[in-house]
């Protein structure tokens, strides 16, 4: 079951509700927000994005407490069906947005979700994993928790992940099964897979989000959102677990483009970063591009017939509005690639056990007990690995990225799928499975992500298809380092060319508050 927020007890809790209840919330605010809030605000903002209801807050049309405490509202009605926060921080939360007095931050009083794993202070470290009931208090925020509370967002709950971040789904031991709104019966994906079902079923309308082989864009396509990982070091983030190589780069799910491009501009390091800012971007170019079209998986295999539908719809749309489109093959020897990717990600498992060692203080025995058994076995894999073949495995990657980043120098773009296939059910996917069943399934999902993690390079899942059972699939864009504008002006025009923005799952929370 999700954690309240220890911070206040439930009587005081309580305390806050009934006062609320009977003097109205704007009896709790500043007078001068309380004078310019209609009764009917909370529901008539529901289906703003970002950008938005933080201009709508500015303009004190609408409270933070009320936009909060609507996203909790929505939250309840969906919590049971869909099961995707680890953790409530209501009370804290609440706390935050009556202390709000300095609107200018760009998403000021905007609520917001954080995913599992990042250090939220006075909160224990989490990883989607029952450790949680071990670890230690975190005494500061973590890099991207405290960009994203310099933008001005309201952290309200942790969304639920695959436990350390390992699974493209998001079932785990410590808080159960998250289901997707598009259907309660297939996955969000992983492993932000609590943030896209959030964000998908409209509790808020954009979430915290970390990538490190595809946990941004595999949710994003299985979800019908955007999702775009940054280059490597665009964005604050913890230093990686390897001292050669950092997977993982973080940033957001959500419904719109102009979202995404918003938060990435409020949260980029910029000038002190390894690449120009970005900066805003808010809306298409006229420039076409020439998109280089990836059709096989890296290990080979072709996507299923749902999805090459969604890829040929892709390219006649692309066609369409002028883009020039043309079939590429993978730059390199792909399957070298997986060998030493897989290799790559073993001890990352392997430094990550020895990390939660020190962390928790537990010894080994006592933490394999405590995690899922694909974890344990990861970890082993990596222990295994001898110091040379590591050292041989992480060497070759740049010259994988050298070859990769040479395809951009006859496209602009690389498109291809997301996933070989669309969402996957609900228990086909899993760290309770034998390592060997779940190589094998997840050799037959998830292919095409973890290049930009190795190389570096951004790219971004866009909802452009779903199946004729309602399912969305995300189809993929990737650009040279540190080239996010080329993507995100592309998102700005296939958004106006389409109608994603439109769709609402099965389970949309705005619906089910009254």
């Amino acid at each position: 079951m999700p954690r309240d927020d220890p911070a206040m007890p439930a009587n005081t809790r309580r305390h806050f509700l009934q006062q609320a209840g009977a003097v109205g919330i704007g009896a709790l605010m500043p007078a001068s927000l309380a004078q310019a809030i209609a009764p009917d605000t909370v529901h008539a903002f529901a289906e703003y994005d970002a950008t938005g209801l933080a201009e709508a807050i500015r303009a004190r049309k609408l409270s933070p407490v009320e936009a909060l405490d609507a996203a909790i509202a929505r939250a309840q009605a969906v919590l049971p069906e869909i099961n995707c926060f680890s953790q409530q921080l209501y009370d804290r939360a609440r706390k935050q947005a009556l202390a709000t007095r300095n609107f200018s931050p760009p998403f000021a009083g905007v609520p917001v979700l954080m995913k599992d794993e990042e250090a939220i202070a006075g909160t224990p470290i989490h990883f989607g994993s029952r450790l949680d009931k071990v670890t230690p208090v975190a005494r500061q925020d973590g890099p991207m928790a405290a960009a994203i509370g310099r933008a001005g967002f309201t952290i309200f709950a942790r969304t639920t992940m695959s436990e350390f971040g390992a699974l493209p789904t998001t079932e785990t031991l410590a808080y159960g099964i998250t289901h997707n709104p598009w259907s309660l019966d297939h996955t969000p994906g992983g492993s932000s897979g609590g943030s896209a079902a959030a964000v998908s079923a409209g509790i808020v309308p954009i979430a915290h989000a970390a990538d490190g082989a595809g946990s941004i864009r595999i949710p994003a396509s299985n979800c019908g959102l955007v999702g775009l990982k940054p280059s490597r070091g665009r964005v604050p983030d913890a230093p990686g677990r390897l001292a050669h190589l950092n997977l993982t780069e973080p940033l957001c799910l959500s419904r719109t483009v102009r979202d995404t491009a918003n938060f990435l501009a409020a949260v980029e390091i910029g000038r002190n970063g390894p690449y120009p800012p970005v900066g805003r971007v808010t809306g298409p170019s006229t420039r076409r591009l020439r998109v280089g079209l990836l059709i096989n998986g890296l290990g080979g295999a072709l996507p299923d017939t749902e999805t090459l539908r969604a890829l040929d719809a892709a390219d006649k749309l692309l066609n369409g509005l002028g883009h020039q489109v043309h079939e590429v093959k993978w730059p390199f020897d792909t399957r070298a690639f997986l060998s030493d990717f897989t290799l790559i990600y073993a001890l990352e498992g392997a430094q990550l056990k020895k990390d939660l060692l020190t962390l928790t203080g537990l010894d080994a025995q006592r933490l394999a007990a405590l995690i899922e058994p694909a974890s344990v076995a990861i970890g082993m894999m990596g222990d295994m690995i001898p110091p040379a073949s590591a050292e041989q495995a992480l060497g070759r990657v740049d010259g994988y990225a050298k070859a990769y980043f040479s395809a951009f120098d006859t496209v602009d773009l690389l498109m291809s799928p997301v996933l070989l296939k669309p969402p996957v059910k609900i228990g086909e996917i899993n760290g309770t499975l034998p390592l060997a069943t779940l190589s094998q399934r997840l050799n037959g999902y998830a292919d095409f992500t973890m290049v930009q993690n190795a190389c570096g390079g951004p790219a971004i899942s866009l909802p452009l298809y779903r199946t004729p059972g309602g399912l969305p699939i995300g189809i993929q864009f990737a650009s040279r380092l540190g080239d996010e504008r080329t993507l995100l002006e592309l998102a700005f025009e296939l958004e106006q060319a389409s109608a994603w923005a439109r769709h609402r799952p099965p389970v949309w929370a705005p619906a089910r508050v009254t």
